[in-house]
């Protein structure tokens, strides 16, 4: 009886080794019979199934998957040529259908790669160069260029190979070998271009600055001999006013200041005057005009 029982467990146990199996997390199982897809288990758990080879069991990753092809070159609207690297994210969607047209994850990155090539050369196609380098705002972007290559290798894929596209991605641009050269060389001439414009547009700013400060100057200097030749018209006149008095209340002073002042003119510290002794200028300075006496007042 014991030895029955040990039979039956060792039947059982082998029966559960063939018969039984797990789906794990993060992966579809299609269960063929002979063959065939019978079944696709989408949830992990545990599943039986017929021994092999009447059921197999297919698994497939349906975490997202990374595809980075090749950088490629390619045309843009305007004519010119450039070297795209970019990337798409993927994961299978309908694994039946993945299944029967790609046959693996391998198999479905080489497809994708020509799929995803062949899109951004029509979608590049569309667009100016300036769409995708430009950081000023205008109609279209570098956003608005990898949306479009996302929805159309997205539609192309969903439907024929089972595979959703979450997003396709411009990453690198650049210009091929032979035309960075070209490229350098006219980036240069237009800096040089913007900088002789600078320097032209800051000398005629210069010239301008110049000529208003000529100007001013010019102005001021003539506001300024304006007022000085009125203070010394001031001056003169009320220095004639002030001799004029000074004669009128007592003339001899006046002819004797007006000699001192003649003779301060004439001489200087190291000058020699030689005169006849019966010279005027010579009388003054012997004879100084005596001052009139105010009569004293009677008490």
């Amino acid at each position: 009886m014991k030895k029955l029982l040990l039979i039956f467990g060792a039947i059982l146990v082998l029966v559960a080794w063939t018969c039984g199996f797990q789906v794990q997390e993060g992966e579809f199982a299609i269960v063929s019979r002979f063959g065939k897809p019978a079944r696709t288990l989408q949830d992990g758990g545990l599943y039986f199934k017929l021994p092999a080879p009447i059921d197999t069991v297919r698994r497939l990753d349906k975490r997202f998957q990374l595809l980075n092809p090749e950088p490629g070159e390619y045309l843009t609207g305007d004519k010119k040529n450039i070297l795209v690297d970019a990337f798409l994210v993927w994961r299978v969607a309908d694994p039946l259908q993945f299944q029967v047209s790609a046959g693996s994850i391998a198999g479905a990155e080489g497809r994708l790669s020509d799929i995803l090539r062949s899109t951004v050369g029509d979608v590049l196609s569309s667009y100016p160069f300036s769409a995708m380098v430009s950081h000023t705002d205008q109609e279209t972007t570098l956003k608005d260029v990898t949306a479009s290559i996302t929805e159309i290798t997205a539609d192309k894929v969903r439907e024929s190979f089972g595979i959703e596209v979450a997003a396709a991605r411009i990453k690198r641009l650049n210009f091929p070998k032979q035309n960075k050269e070209a490229v350098f060389r006219r980036m240069e001439a237009e800096r040089l271009g913007t900088a002789a414009q600078f320097r032209t547009e800051g000398e005629e700013e210069s010239a301008k600055i110049k000529a208003d400060a000529d100007r001013q100057r010019a102005t001021m200097l003539a506001e300024a001999d304006r007022k000085a030749q009125e203070i010394r018209g001031s001056a003169d006149a009320e220095a004639t006013r002030i001799y004029n008095q000074v004669y009128g209340s007592d003339p001899e002073l006046f002819e004797f200041l007006q000699s001192l002042r003649m003779l301060e003119g004439i001489l200087d510290t190291d000058s020699t005057l030689v005169l006849p002794s019966d010279h005027e200028l010579l009388g003054i300075l012997q004879s100084p005009p005596a001052q009139k006496s105010k009569p004293m007042e009677q008490p």
